[in-house]
């Protein structure tokens, strides 16, 4: 995994600016959680807090939860008194069961190495979760755009995705930030999340409608999957 300590300033900044993900990512989340306002949220890998904010300005109720400190450090640094920000080492035993109507991961269950792990991770977001609360993940679509780029990212072609293969991701900012994860299927995850007793209930895939100059493969190919599902 990468040390998102030695990142944290450098990738907040690249966020900030990343037309892909503004336009083709983060709308698309927020769409299939719905209504959130007055609902409580925890974003899981909150990162620099970025989408907390934006989760924040729709009327919800946040907590932020990161394994990096350094990351929780800057989101800390925007004083958002109405987000609660927690740095966690060992899984979510700190929070209480069934208190969140809603949970988001973005780009998070591909940082984790085993398939075991990742159902670990799923079984605290079940616990936390309220019955009938959703769980909506996000991630780069490499079961579809294996060695695209776009305006944001490019995903470095991989020439075998198998599960559990490392792949690697790069934020082109300033300065261009490696991201090195692992690929696992939409099939994986779907097949995962039906084991973590949470039922698919919404698949989505974007490409870009617009005629924008500055597009590369984002109207052929989409950038990111976005998977509800529901307790």
């Amino acid at each position: 995994m990468d040390n998102y300590d030695e990142i944290a300033e450098k990738y907040n900044e690249s966020e900030q600016g990343a037309l892909t993900l503004w336009r083709l990512g983060y709308p698309v989340v927020c769409e299939l959680l719905g209504d959130i306002s007055g609902k409580s949220v925890l974003d899981y890998g909150c990162g620099t807090g970025t989408f907390s904010r934006y989760l924040q300005t729709k009327g919800a109720i946040v907590t932020g939860v990161d394994v990096s400190e350094n990351m929780i450090a800057v989101a800390k640094s925007f004083s958002q008194d109405c987000i609660t920000y927690h740095a966690f080492n060992n899984g979510l035993d700190f929070l209480e069961d069934g208190i969140f109507d809603y949970v988001v991961a973005n780009f998070v269950l591909c940082t984790i190495p085993s398939q075991s792990l990742i159902l670990q991770t799923l079984g605290q977001i079940n616990r936390v979760l309220k019955k009938g609360g959703k769980f909506v993940l996000m991630n780069s679509n490499w079961d579809k755009s294996n060695g695209k780029e776009f305006h944001s990212f490019k995903l470095e072609y991989c020439k075998e995705l198998r599960s559990g293969q490392p792949i690697t991701a790069i934020i082109k900012s300033n300065q261009m930030i490696p991201l090195h994860d692992y690929f696992w299927s939409i099939k994986d995850y779907e097949e995962l999340l039906k084991k973590a007793w949470l039922k698919v209930i919404m698949f989505r895939e974007e490409v870009a409608k617009d005629d924008r100059d500055d597009w590369i493969d984002e109207k052929e190919f989409p950038p990111y999957y976005v998977i509800s599902s529901v307790k």
